[in-house]
C-alpha cells in the first residue's frame, strides 16, 4: 500500500509529537516546572547562567546563549516563544512574565566589537575575531508582545504591555502600553502628540 505524501507527513508529525511529549514530561519531573518545547534544533549555551520560569513554551530552533557564561539570562513565567528565536546575552537580558515572542526574533545585549567611530580601528579585523561588547542590558517587561522577525538591540527597555510589530528593529526604550513598528522602530499608537492635528 502506497501512502500519500500528506499521510506520511501526518505520521511524521505524530511521531515528533510523541517524542516532544516524552521529553517535556521528563523535563517536568527533573525540574518541577511545566514546560512545552519542540526539542528539534535546540541550542543552549552555558545553562548555568540561564533561569527559566514555570509554564515556558518554545517552538523549534530555540537558541539561548550566555556568552562565555558571563551574561545573565532570566526568563519569567508563562513566556511563549515561537520558532527559531535567538536570545543572547553578554551582560544581562531579562524577559518578564506573560511575554509572547514571534518567530525568528533576535534579542541581544551585545555585538562583535565596537560600532560607529568607536569601532573604526577594528574595521579590518574579521567580525568573529573582534571582542564581544555590550552597550547595556535588555529588559522586556511583563505582557509584551514581540512580532515575527523583530530585532531587539542592546541597552533597551520595553515597557509593560507594549507591542512591537513584525520585522521592527528596536534601538531605543519603548514606553508601556504603546505600539511600535518599522526600521528603526517608531511609535505608531497612540500617535505622539506632535503628530496630531490641532
Amino acid at each position: 500500500m502506497i501512502l500519500s505524501v500528506s499521510r506520511l507527513l501526518r505520521l511524521a508529525s505524530l511521531f515528533r509529537s510523541i517524542v516532544n511529549r516524552v521529553f517535556n514530561t521528563g523535563a517536568r519531573l527533573m525540574t518541577g516546572r511545566r514546560i512545552s518545547i519542540d526539542w528539534r534544533d535546540i541550542k543552549v549555551m552555558h545553562p548555568e547562567s540561564i533561569s527559566i520560569g514555570d509554564r515556558f513554551s518554545a517552538g523549534r530552533g530555540l537558541w539561548l546563549e550566555s556568552v562565555a557564561g558571563k551574561g545573565k539570562l532570566t526568563i519569567g513565567e508563562r513566556v511563549n516563544v515561537s520558532d527559531y528565536v535567538h536570545i543572547g546575552c553578554a551582560m544581562s537580558v531579562t524577559i518578564g512574565n506573560g511575554v509572547l515572542i514571534g518567530s525568528k526574533v533576535l534579542i541581544t545585549d551585545h555585538s562583535h566589537g565596537e560600532t560607529g567611530s568607536a569601532g573604526a580601528e577594528q574595521i579590518h579585523v574579521a567580525p568573529n575575531l573582534r571582542p564581544i561588547v555590550s552597550k547595556g542590558p535588555v529588559t522586556v517587561s511583563d505582557n509584551v508582545w514581540i512580532g515575527d522577525g523583530v530585532c531587539v538591540l542592546p541597552n533597551v527597555t520595553i515597557g509593560t504591555g507594549a507591542i512591537i510589530g513584525a520585522n521592527a528593529v528596536v534601538i531605543r526604550d519603548i514606553p508601556p502600553q504603546t505600539i511600535w513598528a518599522g526600521v528603526p522602530a517608531k511609535q505608531v499608537w497612540p500617535l505622539p502628540t506632535k503628530h496630531l492635528k490641532a
